[in-house]
């Protein structure tokens, strides 16, 4: 069933009313309430921002993306600007002062702006103010100052007019923006619900054809939907979903709000899948599975959206995982994933604020068969232990890397066998030459290389005969990979089978190949931030853990292993991984044979 059946048109014109979910800053009785704690955390998080001189944004930096790729000289002071005047509401909130001059400068400042589409998204080069483009922070800015708007009461009559001009009548006149998925629907990601979960706040709080935007936000979004799989699963990987599942939510929860009734849209079964995507992607406390552009440690997370999406789906095991997250009940958090809402919606929220923390309920495994991801681990409820992530798909995902058959190996929530995951993002990342970037090919992810070949990008490279078994003692998945390499590989088949047998304990991955030529230049990868030793054909890995390597090519002994580090001068991998990362290389030189690569504790483990 489609979300047009849950919020029909006819549903919407009876029940859409006025929304006002939080009442001004000036409302004591109501936002004293937040309990101390919450209050000083956000206090002090919020001052050092409010202390920062406003910052300017220029012609010259907005060029630089058109110039030479590059995003962050605007995008850093663009964000800046946000996180200044959100730190200066949240405050009027907390104290109920609200003649803070940042919030009228900052209203004045956003409203000032020739844009509010950033460069990396603004087609051409500068932009022309009576052309506006709608992105996802053009839809951002117009929510914080439909927010502002609610709490400060300040420069009403400015803002209206601004979002209006800017966003919400553009939004409704076009029909050709590529998120609301009317030309290209099967390519639709997170740009659909994250915008629309803003349009839908701005135009309730601000417009008057709320009924509207309501209408054209449904038809969007299920035609994201379509496109999500059944299985619920976020190819754009762990990150991406605070934007992408959760802004569904935020969709779906604005909607229930202001008509008093979901209509069913939160038991749609595609729906309740999406909600346990974190939980299935989760290794322990932080750290995730990053296949695709995000890093292993989400930087956005939200666990008090996560917990409201749990509770309205029904999901009890799903409430949990939310209450582990954090042990605060809400944060700061600024940049691209600073989100005004989030945070209110967060400290007015007694159950939440009461909650305890809670232990990950750490599922034991789960098989996305659509999305084409096993997750698995050791111990169900224990983070500790040996875990593994295995990746089928296709390299046509969105945030793409051409990772067919790749996967992710940790220990005691360590990881061990890594996906780089992306670095800071310039021009080329969304470009044709992204696959020049060394962090998007299959030679810096745990793949194979036949003949010396690297995957290629596009949805007919896909992994084949896919399939999974999952029980009580062990998790595994198999595939060829064959399709996954250009023809001029030459690969007749090359079989993989991963597992995680937990009576062992231990995880296997077993490769065999056959190619149309023999050729010395095939290899196995494997990538890891710490530095390995190697010792009679045996990887030695930390924590006391190794691989075994077992290699047979055209009926003779193989797999010499190398190893060599990559430094790395990218500050967004550096934050993650170090200064460092290696690849281990097994040479497989000829045309058929075998590899065993299994990861199990040491000689002497206890």
């Amino acid at each position: 069933m489609p979300l047009a059946d849950c919020f029909t048109a006819a549903r919407l014109a009876e029940h859409l009313r006025p929304w006002r979910p939080y009442p001004p800053a000036a409302d004591r009785r109501f936002w004293d309430r937040v309990p101390t704690e919450t209050r000083e955390r956000l206090l002090a998080q919020a001052g050092p921002v409010s202390q920062r001189p406003w910052p300017l944004l220029t012609a010259t930096t907005y060029g630089r993306f058109s110039a030479d790729g590059d995003r962050q000289a605007y995008e850093r002071p663009y964000f800046a600007r946000r996180d200044k005047l959100i730190a200066a509401v949240v405050t009027a909130v907390l104290t109920g002062d609200t003649s803070d001059a940042d919030i009228t400068d900052g209203v004045w400042l956003l409203c000032e702006e020739s844009t509010w589409c950033l460069p990396a998204h603004q087609p051409g080069g500068l932009p022309d103010p009576d052309n506006p483009h709608v992105d996802l922070f053009a839809a951002e800015t117009a929510a914080l100052l439909a927010w502002t708007v609610l709490l400060t009461g300040e420069h009403e009559a400015r803002i209206r007019r601004e979002v209006k001009i800017r966003v919400l009548d553009p939004y409704r006149a076009r029909d050709d923006w590529r998120w609301l998925g009317l030309g290209d629907p099967a390519h639709l990601n997170n740009w659909t619900p994250w915008i629309h979960a803003n349009l839908l706040i701005a135009s309730l709080l601000l417009d008057d054809q709320p009924h509207a935007t309501a209408a054209r936000a449904v038809a969007a979004l299920d035609r994201y939907l379509d496109v999500v799989p059944d299985d619920g699963g976020c190819d754009e990987g762990a990150s991406y979903w605070w934007r992408a599942g959760a802004s569904l939510f935020e969709c779906l929860q604005t909607l229930t709000e202001a008509c008093g009734n979901d209509f069913g849209a939160f038991h749609l079964p595609k729906v309740m899948a999406v909600a346990r995507y974190p939980m299935a992607a989760h290794i322990a406390g932080d750290v995730h599975v990053n296949f695709a552009d995000g890093p292993i440690r989400p930087p956005g997370t939200v666990p008090h959206l996560l917990y409201r999406f749990a509770v309205r789906t029904g999901d009890a095991q799903l409430r949990q995982h939310a209450r582990a997250m954090q042990p605060e009940h809400a944060s700061l958090i600024t940049g691209p994933n600073g989100s005004l809402g989030r945070v209110l919606a967060a400290i007015t929220d007694d159950e939440w604020t009461a909650l305890p923390p809670a232990r990950f309920p750490a599922p034991r495994q789960t098989w996305l068969p659509a999305t084409g991801v096993l997750t698995a681990r050791e111990r169900e409820g224990d983070t500790a232990g040996l875990y593994l992530a295995a990746k089928a798909g296709h390299n046509d995902e969105s945030h793409n890397h051409n990772d067919v058959g790749s996967f992710v190996i940790a220990y005691n929530g360590r990881p061990l066998l890594v996906d780089p995951g992306a670095g800071v993002y310039t021009r080329q990342t969304f470009g044709p030459d992204r696959y020049q970037i060394w962090t998007m090919q299959s030679s810096w992810h745990n793949t194979p290389a036949p003949a010396g070949h690297t995957q290629a990008a596009g949805r007919a490279h896909r992994a084949m005969d896919v399939s999974a078994s999952l029980s009580v003692t062990a998790a595994e998945l198999a595939l060829d990979l064959a399709a996954a390499y250009p023809a001029t590989a030459g690969v007749r088949s090359w079989c993989r089978t991963l597992r995680l047998d937990r009576v062992a304990p231990l995880i296997a991955i077993h490769d065999r190949w056959e190619l149309i030529q023999s050729s010395e230049r095939t290899a196995c990868y494997l990538i890891t931030p710490a530095e390995p030793r190697v010792a009679d054909g045996r990887i030695l890995l930390p924590f006391g853990l190794v691989i075994d390597v077992d290699a047979t090519v055209d009926g003779m002994s193989a797999g010499a292993i190398s190893v060599e580090r990559r430094d790395l001068d990218d500050p967004q991998l550096r934050a993650v991984w170090g200064d460092h990362l290696y690849r281990i290389t097994l040479a497989l030189p000829g045309q058929r044979g075998s590899l065993s690569m299994v990861v199990r504790h040491g000689p002497g483990h206890q």
